[in-house]
């Protein structure tokens, strides 16, 4: 079979900011109501960041994150103590800055795809509402109802208001009063968290421009604007990103940190294909598509994005973790890593390095990221594409020179995944990786 050639340059001098936060999660290391630990998992990745959103699904199990949850009858008096139950939900948090990350808390109710609805409805007092959020930070970061000093910093107002009745069933003007009570007084309180939302469905979401007009002339606290998108194709990712850097400038909220915080591989909902979808989560695909979206990522405007899910109740969105057996009985099942893993894996290792250095690739279908400290060298190149959805567009195989501008060779390390590998370490030959289609490889150059 005839290889065709492609470069990537690299200049380890050119340093162009710090590796983003961008493999971030949904969801913690400690799931399935504490029977699945991937704790060691979630350190050797360095997962920044676990999104505290649709947690022990459905309802939160009744125990976890979600408002009604943490205080379960909100007739009940909101500045006392007694009326929150925290119990598990501290054991939850506890568990994910145990692995190293950061909870990234989301403030509100688990998505409802049943008929019938339970907790997605306008609260009946926005500010009440408020100061149960407000006491639940203090419980967390300020020691209150015998407490914690976690230091969490990002506090998220809702999911996805804009996806009618099945997270919020109000009026988009019933959740603007909501956001506007609700983050004043929680801002008011706790001046140094970091405050926003609301997790929209898409940047281009009408609703999206709706809110920023409207906190833009209330005044309302907006430190970030967070927002999602399931996508096939990292061009996908990059005009989602670009569409909300736009709204974000229209409206004067440059300096508010853009997060992506729910995104999985999706060609379509319908036509039958969503299945299609999500069989290969958990493949070569999969994984190259994990790598290429956090590349193009880091060289736009989003500051940290989370992959949606990691909790091994969520098989259809759990593309990093295998359940496998329980050795002993009382203790947690065996979690593995499936391919995507070594995505995030490969991104906490340029994250290591520290500084972004410049990259270029000279092909469409190839994404190139480069991080480099006094010692090191890392390039994550990943050969992607998806165009169709169909896995007709598959790139052939195809060799890919590293151009590292006359730098040596040293002790050239690489990682590749593709169907038949797993991240297990090779030499790196003459500064050439041959890559499958939809496949990615971490190099390691000792300097």
């Amino acid at each position: 079979m005839e290889i065709n050639m492609k470069t990537v340059k690299i200049d380890k001098n050119k340093i162009l900011g710090k590796i983003r936060d961008l493999n971030g999660v949904g969801g913690g290391p400690l799931t399935s109501n504490f029977t699945c630990d991937a704790t060691e998992l979630f350190k050797e990745a360095r997962i920044p960041f676990s999104r505290t959103h649709d947690i022990e699904y459905p309802y939160g199990s009744g125990e976890f994150v979600d408002i009604h949850c943490v205080f379960p009858d909100f007739k009940a008096d909101a500045d006392d103590p007694e009326s929150y139950n925290f119990v598990l939900t501290d054991a939850y948090l506890k568990a994910i800055l145990d692995a190293g990350a950061k909870p990234f808390y989301r403030l509100g109710a688990t998505i409802e795809h049943q008929p019938i609805k339970r907790h997605i409805f306008p609260p009946a007092d926005s500010e009440k509402w408020g100061r149960i959020c407000s006491h639940i930070i203090a419980h967390y970061n300020e020691g209150w109802a015998n407490g914690f000093h976690m230091n969490i910093e990002y506090w998220e107002i809702w999911n996805e208001p804009d996806l009618k009745d099945r997270c919020w069933t109000g009026t988009q003007e019933q959740f603007f009063c909501l956001y506007d009570a609700a983050s004043k007084i929680i801002k008011a309180e706790h001046p140094n968290i970091k405050l926003g939302g609301c997790g929209f469905t898409n940047p281009r979401s009408k609703m999206v421009e709706r809110f920023l007009d409207h906190i833009s002339k209330s005044g309302a606290p907006l430190d970030f604007l967070s927002w999602h998108g399931y996508i096939h194709s990292p061009k996908q990712a990059i005009a989602l990103s670009e569409y909300a850097d736009e709204l974000m400038k229209k409206y004067g909220y440059d300096n508010a940190e853009s997060i992506y915080n729910e995104w999985n591989y999706v060609f379509t909902w319908g036509n039958g294909l969503i299945q299609k979808s999500i069989n290969e989560h958990k493949t070569a695909l999969g994984a190259s598509f994990v790598s290429s979206v956090m590349t193009v990522l880091q060289k736009g405007r989003t500051d940290k994005a989370m992959y949606y899910d990691v909790q091994i109740n969520m098989p259809n969105w759990n593309g990093v973790f295998h359940k496998g057996d329980m050795i002993t009985h009382g203790e947690p099942f065996v979690i593995t890593p499936e391919k995507p893993y070594y995505a995030l894996k490969s991104w906490g290792m340029l994250k290591d390095l520290g500084n972004e250095v410049y990259s270029e690739s000279d092909n469409d279908d190839v994404f190139v990221a480069a991080a480099a400290d006094d010692k090191e060298l890392r390039v994550l190149i990943t050969y992607y594409n998806d165009d169709d959805g169909l896995g007709r567009s598959k790139p052939p195989r195809d060799s890919i020179k590293i151009d590292l501008g006359g730098l040596e060779y040293n002790n050239a390390e690489v990682r590749i995944v593709d169907n038949d590998r797993n991240f297990e370490p090779e030499a790196l030959e003459n500064g050439t990786v041959v890559l499958d289609g939809n496949s990615f490889a971490l190099v390691t150059f000792k300097l």
